[in-house]
């Protein structure tokens, strides 16, 4: 293979050319390269692609294990024989009427993949099977460059906050994240914590990790601070210039780095259909870029330990943090 990589944009994202993926994808050299591209350049697309399902996961299981994201108590058709791929797809079987996979045609607001996890993923792959024309566009904004373009204030404000990300009901489309009013608050203070300052280990860069819904709370803060705050930062972060806008058009492969970069994307007519194969392979629990690290206990004695430990263990957030019950990641 004559592998050629060319910028998608100056920020970051890149295409990958000369690759035949039903082949590469099996040969160790070529996924050692598509890593680095990713760690460096965070996206790469594949354009031209004929793989099959078995390739695709293979693929993104280089990444970490695979992940069932599809809707979970769902009776999408999806691919049978391949749990691990979740179509996302507005149209139905015409035989059968079933769905073909999770998913509609609205417009999606920006977001990260499955924050509500404890190991969200790490990498994502898409396959564009289908699409209308032109093309909606899936969109791509670095989160590590929207964290250095903070005002250092603002940075040092932040660094050591950790945020409840709880879980909302299709919250990432449009309508819903404009206009659906808040939970109870009671409920808010179910999900999983995350830092809102997470490293990216590739390369030890802070990037800025928010929860999709503006009304998170922020462990430690009241209500009300915690929704200026998030204010405050995603609208820092939608007018952020450190985007790219990939249409995904049929026989497209895009892989990201589902960590360091948030996506959107447009909706299309009721009258267009769009289908896409989707897998997600499992990264690692997000890891704070800063903060205070309780001293090591090697030496010391249980009293000693106790005593050495007890400022951090003061700093546990009283507030329930129960696994969301829910497998559905967006798309």
């Amino acid at each position: 293979m004559t592998i050629t990589i060319t910028s998608l944009d100056a920020e970051f994202g890149v295409d990958i050319t000369g690759v035949d993926l039903e082949k590469a994808a099996y040969d160790h050299g070529f996924l050692v390269q598509l890593r680095a591209a990713l760690d460096e350049h965070r996206a790469v697309r594949l354009r031209d692609q004929r793989i099959s399902p078995k390739t695709l996961t293979t693929v993104t299981e280089y990444f970490g294990p695979l992940l069932d994201i599809r809707r979970a108590g769902g009776n999408a058709l999806h691919i049978p024989g391949h749990p691990m791929i979740k179509v996302i797809s507005n149209e139905n079987d015409p035989e059968t009427g079933r769905a073909l996979g999770d998913g509609n045609n609205s417009a999606q607001v920006w977001h990260t993949d499955s924050t509500t996890w404890e190991v969200p993923p790490s990498h994502i792959a898409f396959y564009c099977r289908r699409a209308p024309t032109p093309a909606p566009a899936t969109r791509f904004l670095d989160m590590i460059k929207v964290y250095a373009s903070l005002p250092e204030a603002t940075k040092e404000r932040i660094r050591t906050l950790r945020v409840m990300h709880h879980m909302f009901p299709r919250q990432i489309e449009v309508d819903i994240a404009r206009n659906a009013p808040s939970r109870p608050v009671e409920d808010r203070r179910v999900g999983r914590i995350h830092p809102l300052v997470r490293r990216h280990l590739p390369t030890n860069l802070p990037i800025l990790y928010l929860p999709v819904r503006r009304d998170s709370l922020v462990v430690g803060w009241t209500e009300k601070d915690s929704r200026a705050l998030l204010d405050e930062l995603w609208d820092h972060t939608e007018a952020s210039p450190h985007r790219i806008s990939v249409p995904l058009e049929p026989d497209d492969v895009v892989i990201w780095d589902n960590a360091a970069l948030a996506h959107s994307r447009d909706g299309w007519p009721d009258s267009e259909g769009r289908t896409m194969w989707h897998v997600s392979a499992e990264g690692e629990v997000p890891t704070p870029r800063y903060g205070e690290r309780a001293p090591n206990p090697i030496g010391l004695s249980r009293e000693e330990e106790r005593a050495a430990i007890a400022p951090f263990m003061q700093t546990i957030p009283a507030v329930e943090s129960t696994p969301v019950g829910s497998a559905a990641a967006a798309g």
